[in-house]
C-alpha cells in the first residue's frame, strides 16, 4: 500500500459501502419488478423453441408462472435444470458447470423456496459480496477514491445485469474476489480453497493459474537466482508485488512485503506452501472431470456436449487468424454473434491496459483470465457478459477517470453504461438475447 493510499483507506467504512450497496439492490429489484408488470413484448414463441429444442418433454413440470418466466430465461433454465434433474449422458444442459447448479438445489432445500426464488436470492446475495470485497480490496491497494470509482463502474456496466439473475456469473466473481483478497492478505489456504472451486463454476476458472503463478513467482519467489532474474529484468527491487514504487511502501502496517521477500511469517500466512497455490485450479479441474464421470460415465462429457453451441473451443485459444478474422465479422449492435457491443467492450479493455500496468502489474494476469482467454474461445460470443467478472477492467477505468480534473467523463460515461444496462435489462427480461 502506497502512502496515498494509506492516507484514503478507512477500514471501518465497509459498512457505509454495504448499505449503499443494499440501496442499489433494492432500486434494481423496484425496477424489475416495474419491467416485468408493465412488459407486454415477451417472446413467447423464441421461449416455446428454446424448450423445444434443448429439454427434455415435461420439462418444466409445472408451467412457469406470469412472473417467474422472466427469471427463467436463456441460461437461466439450464441450471434450473440441472439443479432439479441433475447430469445425465446425452442431456445437453450438461455443458454447463455444477457448482451453481448444486448451489440452488442446496439453497432451496434448505430455505423450502422454489428453485427460482432460491437462485434468484443466492445470486444477489453472492454478487452483494463479491462486489463489497471487491471494493474494499481496492481501498486497501489504491484508496477509497479510485475503490469508489470502480464500484460504480462495475455496477453500472451492461454485462454486470447477469449478477442479479440465475446465472453463474454472481458465484464466479465472488470466488474470484475471495480469491484475490486471500493472495492480498497471504491467506493461502482459502485461495486454495476459492482457486480449487473456480473450475467446478466455469470453465475458465483453471486458468487461474495464471495470477498464481505471477502471485508466487513476485512475492513468493524462492532462491537467489529467481530473485536476481526478476531484478534482471526490472520487475524487483524497483517495484512492490502490486506493481507499485518501492520508495513509497511506507506504511509499516501494511501486509505487502517488499519485492523479493517472503517472511517466514507474514500477516494471516496459513502455513500452506505458496508453491502449491497453482495446482489448486487443476485439482478443481480434476474433480469436475471426476462428477463427469461418476454422474454420465464419461469425464469429458460436459466438454462435449459444447458442441450443441457451436461457439467456445479450446482450440479457438491458438487460432490467432480465427480471432482476428472474428473481430470484423460484425452482423448486429447485439447478437448471439456478431454483435458490435462486445467487441467494443474488449476494444475498451484493451485501452485500459496501460493503466492496468501503472496500478499493478498483476493486474495483466487477472485480465489474461477473465478477460482475453474468454474472448478468444468464444469468438467474442457473449463477451460483455463474460467481461463483467474481469474486474480489472473496472480498475483502469476508475485510474483513468480519477486521473482527469473534470469529472464530466466519468459521469456522460456512466450514464451510456446505465442506457446501455436499462436496455439489456428489458431485453434479458423479455426473452431477447442480452448476453
Amino acid at each position: 500500500m502506497s502512502e496515498a493510499a494509506s492516507a484514503d483507506f478507512v477500514p471501518a467504512r465497509w459498512r457505509r459501502v454495504l448499505v449503499a450497496l443494499v440501496g442499489v439492490k433494492a432500486v434494481y429489484t423496484a425496477v424489475v419488478a416495474v419491467m416485468v408488470a408493465l412488459g407486454t413484448d415477451y417472446d413467447t414463441r423464441r421461449a416455446a423453441q428454446v424448450f423445444a429444442n434443448w429439454f427434455p418433454a415435461g420439462w418444466p413440470p409445472e408451467p412457469r408462472g406470469r412472473w417467474e418466466r422472466h427469471f427463467a430465461t436463456w441460461d437461466a433454465e439450464h441450471y434450473l435444470y440441472l439443479s432439479a434433474a441433475g447430469y445425465s449422458a446425452g442431456a445437453r444442459s450438461i455443458a454447463f458447470y455444477p457448482l451453481w447448479p448444486l448451489v440452488i438445489r442446496a439453497g432451496a432445500v434448505l430455505n423450502g423456496l422454489s428453485p427460482v426464488a432460491a437462485g434468484l436470492t443466492l445470486a444477489n446475495l453472492c454478487s452483494l459480496a463479491g462486489w463489497l470485497l471487491f471494493h474494499r480490496v481496492a481501498a486497501r491497494r489504491w484508496g477509497e477514491s479510485l475503490a469508489d470509482a470502480a464500484l460504480a463502474l462495475l455496477v453500472a456496466f451492461p454485462g454486470a445485469l447477469f449478477f442479479q439473475f440465475i446465472y453463474s456469473e454472481a458465484l464466479f466473481f465472488l470466488l474470484v474476489m475471495g480469491l484475490w483478497w486471500a493472495l492480498e492478505q497471504r491467506r493461502h489456504g482459502l485461495a486454495w480453497l476459492a482457486a480449487a472451486l473456480a473450475p467446478l463454476t466455469r470453465g475458465v476458472g483453471v486458468f487461474a493459474v495464471l495470477p498464481l503463478a505471477w502471485h508466487v513467482a513476485r512475492v513468493h519467489a524462492g532462491g537467489a537466482g529467481l530473485r536476481r532474474l526478476v531484478a534482471k529484468w526490472g520487475l524487483g527491487p524497483k517495484t512492490s508485488p502490486s506493481g507499485e514504487p518501492k520508495a513509497e511502501i511506507r506504511n509499516p502496517k501494511s501486509e505487502v512485503p517488499a519485492a523479493g521477500t517472503a517472511p517466514a511469517t507474514a500477516p494471516g500466512r496459513t502455513g500452506l506452501p505458496a508453491w502449491t497455490l497453482p495446482l489448486a485450479p487443476l485439482a478443481g479441474w480434476g474433480a469436475y472431470l471426476g462428477l463427469m464421470a461418476y454422474w454420465t460415465g464419461d469425464p469429458w462429457a460436459g466438454v462435449a456436449a459444447q458442441r450443441f453451441w457451436g461457439v467456445h473451443e479450446v482450440a479457438h485459444l491458438w487460432d490467432l487468424p480465427k480471432f482476428v478474422e472474428g473481430f470484423f465479422e460484425v452482423s448486429a449492435w447485439h447478437a448471439y454473434q456478431g454483435s458490435l457491443l462486445d467487441r467494443l467492450g474488449f476494444l475498451l479493455l484493451l485501452y485500459t491496459l496501460p493503466v492496468q500496468w501503472r496500478l499493478g502489474r498483476d493486474l495483466l494476469a487477472w485480465t489474461l483470465m477473465l478477460g482475453v482467454l474468454p474472448a478468444m474461445s468464444g469468438t467474442f460470443t457473449s463477451f460483455v457478459r463474460f467481461e463483467a467478472c474481469a474486474f480489472p477492467l473496472f480498475l483502469g477505468l476508475a485510474g483513468f477517470f480519477t486521473a482527469l480534473r473534470w469529472k464530466g467523463p466519468e459521469w456522460g460515461f456512466l450514464l451510456v453504461c446505465l442506457g446501455l444496462h436499462g436496455l439489456l435489462l428489458w431485453r434479458f427480461l423479455n426473452y431477447h438475447w442480452a448476453g
